[in-house]
Parts: C-alpha cells; sequence; structure tokens
C-alpha cells in the first residue's frame, strides 16, 4: 500500500493500517478478530482464520513489532506455558495512528522548506 493509493476515494481504514505499519491482509484479519473475540491463543486464532499456526505466529510478530497486539505469557498446571495475544483497543490505535500521521505530516513540512535548495 503506498501513499497515492491511501489518497484514492477508494481507499479503507484497514488501507491505512496497512499503510502506516507496513501490514497485510493476514494481519488486518487477526486483528479484526482478536478486536471482536478478545483474547485468543495462536492456535486458535490460525483455526478462526484457516490459516497455519506458522503463518499466524508471523502475522502476530508484525503485529506485536507495531504494537498493535500484545502477547500474555499464560502457565499451563502442570508444566510449560502458551501465549495469550490481545488486540490494541482501537480507540487507542487510532489515537497513535492520528499521532503517526502528524509527525508523518511535520517531517514533510521540513522536506518541503528544502525542496528548492536540494532539486
Amino acid at each position: 500500500m503506498n501513499l497515492q493509493q491511501i489518497l484514492s476515494d477508494q481507499a479503507s481504514c484497514s488501507d491505512l493500517l496497512k499503510c502506516a505499519y507496513s501490514l497485510g491482509d493476514a494481519e488486518i484479519e487477526a486483528y479484526r478478530l482478536l478486536s471482536d473475540e478478545g483474547p485468543m491463543r495462536t492456535e486458535e486464532i490460525a483455526s478462526s482464520m484457516a490459516k497455519k499456526p506458522s503463518t499466524v505466529y508471523r502475522s502476530l510478530q508484525r503485529m506485536l513489532s507495531c504494537g498493535m497486539v500484545t502477547r500474555e505469557t499464560r502457565n499451563i498446571e502442570g508444566g510449560g506455558y502458551y501465549y495469550l495475544y490481545r488486540a490494541k483497543a482501537k480507540e487507542t490505535l487510532k489515537a497513535e495512528l492520528r499521532e503517526r500521521m502528524g509527525n508523518w505530516n511535520r517531517r514533510m513540512e521540513e522536506l518541503l522548506q528544502r525542496f528548492e535548495e536540494e532539486l
């Protein structure tokens, strides 16, 4: 997803997330699922999305790195553990996107100030 696509009339909020965080459709689908259903394990997400757990795990890692989800470690009685993933609240994600866009806009304005000098 690039800026020109985002600025088109056909762009969606999902497109904004994809562009802002360099995500794909699988991450958006997983975020929606977690947002709607609440905390889930990788295997549960994979089953709901009809995808392999390894594929979902990679999507969750990308979402963790950009802060769209959190991960909690849960201990299994008798030994072992598993991770439970939770979507960041939509209101919080929206506020972070607004801040990110503001930072991007300020940076673009700085670059425009130097436009004639550098080109």
